[in-house]
Formats: structure tokens, C-alpha cells, sequence
């Protein structure tokens, strides 16, 4: 049998064993929040919705409709989408570099702490990550033929990242960029394929547009309100430490370290100068954008992922290069490596209650189906008829984990505040009727007191978990909803 044979049978079977362990591991925890908002829209389909794309509420949906409205049906197209993602990865770096490098790539993505956990969490990463890789594979290939398809394919699959994540369209400058640079491939910017595949892509974005045009643009309004653009710029340096923190913790320290390493320093640039100059491309202009809006507000430390997963290839090919020719090289990767593969199988292995979680990290996935059989009892002693969240998630995972999955609903305000206030909230059907509001604030907001007839004194609530305090609720009786909301 030839190596390469050898190796992708390996590799086969590694991505193979790993997804099966993911499976299983996704369904040994709660929610998220964010998971059991999502799996919301997907009870509520449409072209899109407040703050994202539609496309993670119709994987959902599809999941459900095969597994039922349970764990696995939300997470199953996450922990899939994470597998093809890392044979995205691999067959990449392959192609750019060689299958040694592929295969390292391939192991630090496994074991990078973003990626671990986004394999197992259905929100809109995983489908955002997969389309940003396959996006970038369709036009590496693109770019070496003549014919129209691959290249209309390309835009394609650039288009439908958008509806998970407006940040794929980041993709379009960045091949643009690629080709720029490189003057074998300068000549396609004179082409009309590129355009073509740019406008294929836009296009995508038209059930977006249409959807906002009815809905006072709120998509917009909301990005600018997460990127801090809706006020004054101001330098500050807190926020700053605050974004190194989070990539320094979200990557790893020392692979972070040796990406921007790789991205500086000049082997691989000699020596592959196309693969250099096509993953320099794709990391440094997303990269720079979200370094330059931290000098005003952190972020999340998430929003950089598509530029970093670009890079590991590169990272990658720079430790093959220096394993070759320095000995210390050598020793350096395996102290990066053992540390980064423990730190993956704890990430991996506490949501799954094989170790005990950290506080406040898993706590926050901890406890939500008691708290919800705790609403359910109280609502039941007390004869009330539904439920209000004090924030969409907490809405949604009471929704999720209440026997029949109810309506749920936030606090009634005139202002929009999520993908809840568009949808009809409690109204005249409740009109006269008793309501819990639950809350982790034992003074329960004006509206709801000018809404209902009386807001009796809260039952102070824990949520739990294996026998442990994980969170305190208060559970507010609100007695005669006027129906005038």
C-alpha cells in the first residue's frame, strides 16, 4: 500500500472515530442559550431574522425534523459540519503544501479550543467555518481553469455563507486581494468570471435585503450596535488587552503566537509563494479589521475564527520547515503540541460531565432542564398560564425544556430587542390571565408592572445540577396580564 494511501486511511479513520466521540459528547450537556434561541427560529422559518442569516435556523430545522426537538436534532449538523470542516482543512493544505503539513494542520485544529467547542455547539459558526473552507478550496481549484462553473460554484458557496454569517462576503476582497498579488493570476481580475462569481455571491443576499426592507433594516442597526459603530470611536487599551486575551484563549497562546509568526517571517513565503500569498488573503484583512475595532470594544473572541483556521496551514507549513533544518524546532512543537492535545480532551471532555466544569464557564450550560421542571411545578401550585423570560435566552431554554415546548415570551417593550419582538408577544389571547416572569433580578421591570394587575413578591429559585446550586431565578407571579400590550 502506498503512504499516502496509508495515511489517508488514518486519517479516515481518526475523523471518523472523532466524530462519533463528538456525537456522543453533544448530547451529554444542556443548551446554550444561543442553541435553544436558534432551534426558536427554526420554529418560526423565514428568509431571515434579527441579528443573522437563515440559514442556521433551516439546519435546525432539518434536524429536528429527522431527530425530533431534542439535543442531537439541534446539534447533529454541528458536530457533521465540524468533521467536513477538518477534511475541508486538510485536503487544503495538501494541495498547497503537502500531506505532512496537511496532517499537522489537521492535528492543531482538532486541538485548537475554539474549534473544539464550535464542533459541538449548533450555532452559526460551524455552518459559517464549513462555507468559509469550502469557499476557499472551490477557488484555488477555480482559479486554474477556464470554464465557467467552478467559478459560479465558487460564488455559490460564498453566497450561502452569508446566510449564516455576513462575514463570508469578507471572502470577495480577499480573493480579489489574492489575485493582485499574485501576478500569474492578475490577468482574472480582467476577466468577467470573477465578477460574475461576486455577483452570483451578492445575489445570495437578496431574500436578506428584501426581509430588512420590511423590517426597518434592524440587521443593520444591530451590527452596528455589536461592532461599537453606533457611537463616538474612542482608543481604549482595556478593550484591546481584552481582544489579545480572548484570541490568546481561544486558539491557544502558543498557536496564536505562531501564527502571527508564520504570517511574518519569510520561509514559506519563499518557498510557496501562491500558498503564502492565497492564506495571507484570507487571514490578515479579516484579522486587521477586527484588531483595528478592538483599539474601541473587544468583540468575541470567535469573530476572528475564519482568519485564523485560514492561517493554521500556514503555521503549519512554517514547523514542517524549521522540524527540517533545526532540531529546536522540533522540541518547541512537541511542547506546543502535548500541552494543546490535554487542553482539547479536557474541552472535550467536561461538557461531558467526565470531569467537574469550571466556574463560570459550564455552569452556564448547567441546570436549565431543572430550572425548567422548577417553572413548570410553580406554575402549576400557582395556576399560571405562561412564561416570560428576562432575556430571549432564558425564554428560549425554559421553551426548549418545558414538556411540549410552550410559547414562551421577553417583556413586552416598544423598542426591538431581539428576533422575540417580532413576533407576537402576549396579547389579547392572554388578556386577564396570570404569568411567571423569571428572572435573575428580584425587582421585576416597569413594563411588566404596568402591564399585569399585580406583580406578587418572587419565590427566590436555584436552578441545579447533580445535586449542586448552579444559579439563583426569582419567580415572579404576575396576576391579571391587562391585555393591552
Amino acid at each position: 500500500m502506498k503512504r499516502d494511501d496509508r495515511t489517508a486511511r488514518w486519517v479516515a479513520g481518526a475523523l471518523l472515530a472523532l466524530t462519533v466521540l463528538r456525537l456522543w459528547i453533544a448530547t451529554r450537556f444542556e443548551l446554550i442559550g444561543d442553541e435553544a434561541y436558534y432551534w426558536q427560529w427554526s420554529r418560526h422559518l423565514d428568509w431571515c431574522y434579527y441579528s443573522k442569516g437563515p440559514l442556521v435556523a433551516w439546519t435546525i430545522r432539518l434536524g429536528t425534523q429527522v431527530f425530533g426537538d431534542t439535543v442531537l436534532g439541534i446539534r447533529f449538523f454541528s458536530v457533521c459540519l465540524g468533521t467536513g470542516t477538518l477534511l475541508l482543512l486538510y485536503r487544503l493544505s495538501q494541495r498547497l503544501f503537502s500531506r505532512r503539513v496537511a496532517v499537522w494542520t489537521l492535528v492543531m485544529a482538532a486541538c485548537t479550543p475554539l474549534f473544539v467547542i464550535g464542533s459541538l455547539l449548533m450555532t452559526i459558526d460551524p455552518l459559517f467555518i464549513f462555507c468559509w473552507l469550502a469557499s476557499a478550496s472551490l477557488f484555488w481549484k477555480a482559479k486554474e481553469t477556464d470554464r465557467m462553473g467552478p467559478w459560479l460554484l465558487t460564488g455559490l458557496v460564498v453566497g450561502v455563507g452569508m446566510l449564516a454569517k455576513y462575514t463570508n462576503v469578507a471572502l470577495l476582497p480577499s480573493f480579489a486581494l489574492f489575485l493582485a498579488w499574485s501576478k500569474s493570476h492578475r490577468t482574472e481580475l480582467r476577466r468577467p468570471r470573477f465578477w460574475l462569481m461576486c455577483l452570483v455571491a451578492l445575489a445570495c443576499l437578496a431574500p436578506v435585503l428584501w426581509w430588512n426592507a420590511r423590517h426597518d433594516w434592524v440587521t443593520f442597526v444591530h451590527l452596528q450596535e455589536r461592532g461599537a459603530l453606533d457611537r463616538a470611536w474612542r482608543f481604549s487599551g482595556s478593550e484591546f488587552m481584552e481582544y489579545l486575551g480572548g484570541q490568546l484563549g481561544a486558539l491557544f497562546p502558543l498557536f496564536f503566537i505562531g501564527i502571527v509568526f508564520s504570517l511574518i517571517h519569510g520561509r514559506v513565503r519563499r518557498e510557496a509563494p501562491d500558498a503564502y500569498r492565497f492564506l495571507a488573503s484570507l487571514a490578515v484583512p479579516l484579522l486587521g479589521f477586527y484588531t483595528i475595532l478592538a483599539l474601541n470594544d473587544a468583540g468575541e473572541a470567535n469573530w476572528t475564527a475564519a482568519a485564523m483556521i485560514s492561517a493554521l496551514p500556514l503555521l503549519a507549513a512554517t514547523w514542517c520547515a524549521f522540524c527540517k533544518t533545526h532540531r529546536g524546532a522540533r522540541v518547541v512543537a512537541w511542547l506546543t503540541l502535548v500541552p494543546a492535545v490535554v487542553l482539547a480532551a479536557v474541552t472535550l471532555a467536561a461538557p461531558a460531565g467526565l470531569i467537574p466544569p469550571a466556574e463560570p464557564l459550564l455552569y452556564r450550560i448547567r441546570g436549565w432542564e431543572d430550572l425548567a421542571g422548577r417553572v413548570e411545578r410553580f406554575c402549576e401550585t400557582e395556576d399560571l398560564a405562561f412564561v416570560i423570560g428576562d432575556h430571549y435566552q432564558t425564554a428560549s431554554l425554559l421553551s426548549f425544556y418545558t414538556e411540549g415546548h410552550p410559547d414562551t415570551f421577553i417583556v413586552d417593550r416598544p423598542r426591538i430587542q431581539n428576533q422575540y419582538s417580532l413576533w407576537p408577544t402576549y396579547g389579547e389571547r392572554e388578556a386577564g390571565q396570570d404569568a411567571v416572569y423569571v428572572s435573575r433580578d428580584p425587582v421585576p421591570p416597569a413594563e411588566l408592572q404596568a402591564q399585569f394587575t399585580a406583580v406578587d413578591s418572587p419565590q427566590e429559585t436555584w436552578s441545579r445540577w447533580r445535586g449542586r446550586d448552579v444559579r439563583k431565578f426569582y419567580l415572579h407571579p404576575c396576576r391579571g396580564y391587562r391585555g393591552d400590550g
